[in-house]
């Protein structure tokens, strides 16, 4: 017989900010055990329920018994369960006695190669759904992924949080009523609704009558989903009330979807005489502290109102209301005096502070981070934009860091670098500089924006290669999925800011110039070794480029043999390109003769002659010794069609540059055709390897056509 199986654990509150992962690691390690189990149906259907103090799930079309199975045990092959006196070895006697029966019941038979097996077959009599379904439940919920479990009571029971009522319910069944979990046994088909608005147990006629029965009786909607989707909607019909805009949270929503089984939203108010502060951290206040959603007016400023989710419906909620109201105007009366007090001191005076900063025990402190990354963003600053914006990068660096210091931040460290701009906005400084000191930690996360002016991007970029210059100095890359100090986030910001400002320097320069600004000891340390650094940043590029939906040949064409002496902002405009032309027939053509090429210079050990695919180091061949046609045919071509392409290049019209080395293949085919490069003369056979050499490094001048075919 099937039916829909319910399972579901009333616990004490748990923790909002992990319900959903409690909840799926619990429904699907309870839907994969049965299946494993053989309990399953095609029409099975799994519906996974969480609410505060409730793991459930519901399983539609659950067998209530395994059918009868027949089992197959595959033993030792019979060449080899014979000794060369013929009798049995451990092997088949041991075989034998965990199938739990003699050598003469096992049965002989060929396994898929052919080889002559015992074997033994028996029918199994399937088990109960209750008897294996406690067991599941025993195995998974010690497996459930919790920073912390507790322990309750006078047992020795572990779970997240102290368990209060346990049901197993199969239809109308209650399922294996003498097991425990967890301290309890599913001994009634009755279940708990909301703490306050329930009047007491919620007898479940059947399993699949649950949900509907803790809605109307329990004043509990179990489903995740459906407690967000009417929370968004009350939500969103309160602000329209209020002639305001919602401050879009989808972290917050979830938390407060995770606090609360009955939702109903209010709203409250707040002195106006508070919106003088900057609303950054009245919001912050409001969402961190309190989980309030702050109203916006159309223009994008903070309203004296907000909205709060309650899980308590009520006709009377002045007193919810004004409890609220209370409770915020303390946490905004701490904020404004955060900000006077902060202000009685200027930004610039606090810098000399940052000497009593501990940094790192290995990079000294946090003023000597800031004198390095002051001195590399000058550097950047002049490289792109002069001594002007030099001077106003290397000023912005100074004081990025000095907001740390501020009482607001060490209240809500989120605000580091925005109430730097409050602060030297206060302090006279201009917009220009305020920014930057702002911007200097953007991107902080994937798809945030990027510094909105040139001192910003000097700033950030030296901000993010000082941490990662100095970790790897040190010895600390990121390691596995450890990356304690973010180094991964850093680099790739250092890429996005590259590639997405098409800034003209390259990677290579940046890591050698934040080496050369580290302190003595890591400067000569073999650990910061430049081009380990310089390929975990080209990671990120090859990352980057695959995220824009890139084709991986035509990056590694170009991002291998270019990524750290290019501007990466070149690098994007070409890795398309590149792309492009690798699908069209002429564009593989010219590939695998370019990779033919290479895999001759590979075997004769020449390809080392010639680096960075650039002709300054290569000696040219001598015309003198071709003994053919093919030869110099090839040479005239690569002569006037490799600098064509070169000249195409240098405009930086790549797809020209390109599909003008196609007219190469001809020549490079003859030549194959004609001459035997591996010459009994040394001098002739050198030279067509420099031939070859000139070919490689013209027709790899945009992109490394070799790398474009696998």
């Amino acid at each position: 017989m099937q039916d829909t199986l319910l399972v579901e654990i009333i616990t004490e509150e748990l923790p909002p900010k992990l319900l959903q992962n409690l909840s799926n690691s619990f429904s699907e390690g309870v839907f994969n055990g049965l299946d494993k189990n053989f309990l399953l149906t095609p029409e099975s259907k799994l519906t996974a329920y969480v609410t505060p103090r409730r793991l459930a799930v519901s399983i539609t079309s659950v067998l209530d018994a395994q059918a009868e199975r027949e089992v197959e045990r595959r033993g030792p092959a019979v060449t080899a369960a014979y000794d060369v006196s013929g009798k049995e070895t451990p092997a088949l006697q041991g075989f034998a006695r965990s199938c739990g029966v003699t050598v003469d019941d096992l049965k002989q038979e060929p396994d898929t190669k052919g080889i002559l097996c015992y074997i033994y077959k028996h029918k199994q009599p399937g088990q109960s759904l209750g008897n294996i379904l406690i067991k599941i439940l025993q195995a998974l919920l010690p497996k459930i992924p919790a920073p912390k479990m507790m322990r309750w009571g006078d047992g020795n029971e572990n779970f997240i949080r102290p368990a209060h009522n346990f049901i197993m319910l199969h239809g109308r069944n209650l399922l294996c009523e003498s097991a425990e979990l967890l301290g309890l046994k599913s001994t009634k088909s009755e279940t708990l609704g909301h703490r306050f608005l329930s009047k007491g147990r919620i007898e479940l006629p059947n399993a699949s009558e649950y949900e509907k029965a803790l809605f109307e009786s329990g004043y509990v909607i179990a489903s995740f989903e459906k407690r967000k989707k009417l929370i968004i909607e009350k939500l969103h019909n309160a602000s329209k009330k209020e002639n305001g805009n919602i401050v879009q949270d989808d972290f917050l929503l979830n938390e407060v979807t995770a606090l609360v089984e009955y939702p109903e939203v209010y709203v409250g108010k707040f002195n106006q005489a508070f919106l003088h502060i900057p609303q950054e951290c009245l919001i912050l206040s409001m969402k961190q502290h309190q989980k309030y959603f702050p109203l916006l007016d159309n223009k994008g400023n903070l309203l004296s109102r907000f909205l709060m989710v309650s899980n308590i419906k009520t006709n009377k909620s002045t007193s919810i209301i004004n409890g609220n109201e209370r409770v915020l105007q303390a946490r905004l009366a701490d904020a404004e005096f955060f900000f006077n007090q902060d202000r009685k001191k200027t930004l610039a005076s606090r810098i000399k502070e940052l000497s009593g900063v501990v940094y790192h025990s290995k990079l000294g402190m946090l003023s000597d981070r800031v004198e390095r990354v002051s001195k590399i963003a000058q550097v950047i600053g002049l490289q792109l934009g002069g001594k002007k914006l030099a001077a106003l990068a290397g000023e912005a660096a100074l004081l990025a860091k000095a907001d740390l210091l501020t009482d607001m931040v060490g209240e809500f460290p989120e605000l580091q670098g925005i109430m730097g701009r409050y602060y030297a906005k206060h302090d006279g400084m201009s917009d220009e500089l305020a920014f930057a000191i702002e911007d200097h930690y953007k991107p902080r996360f994937s798809g945030d924006d990027l510094p909105r002016n040139m001192g910003g991007i000097c700033v950030a970029l030296a901000d993010k290669l000082e941490i990662l210059v100095g970790m790897f100095g040190i010895g600390q890359p990121p390691s596995g999925d450890k990356d304690p100090f973010a180094l991964r986030r850093h680099a790739f910001g250092i890429v996005r800011i590259l590639v997405q400002k098409r800034l003209d320097i390259n990677l290579f320069e940046l890591i050698i110039l934040a080496q050369e600004n580290m302190p003595e000891d890591i400067r000569h340390n073999t650990k910061n070794d430049p081009a380990l650094i310089n390929n975990f940043l080209l990671d990120r590029v090859r990352r980057y480029f695959s995220d824009q939906g890139n084709d991986y040949h035509a990056i590694e064409s170009v991002v291998s043999p270019f990524g750290g002496t290019t501007p990466l902002g070149t690098l994007s405009d070409i890795v398309p390109m590149a792309a492009q032309f690798l699908s069209t027939e002429k564009g593989c053509v010219l590939a695998n003769a370019n990779k033919r090429i290479t895999n001759i210079l590979k075997k004769s050990g020449q390809e080392i002659t010639c680096t960075g695919y650039s002709l300054e180091t290569l000696n040219m061949p001598d015309p003198s010794l071709f003994e053919s046609d093919a030869e110099i045919n090839l040479w005239d071509a690569l002569q006037r069609i490799g600098r064509e392409s070169e000249i195409l290049k240098s405009e930086r019209n790549f797809a020209e540059a390109l599909n003008i080395l196609v007219k190469l293949v001809p020549p490079i085919e003859d030549f194959f055709e004609q001459v035997m490069v591996n010459s009994e003369d040394e001098r002739i056979r050198n030279n067509r390897f420099l031939l070859l050499q000139y070919g490689r490094v013209y027709m790899n001048q945009v992109a490394d056509l070799s790398l474009m075919v696998s």
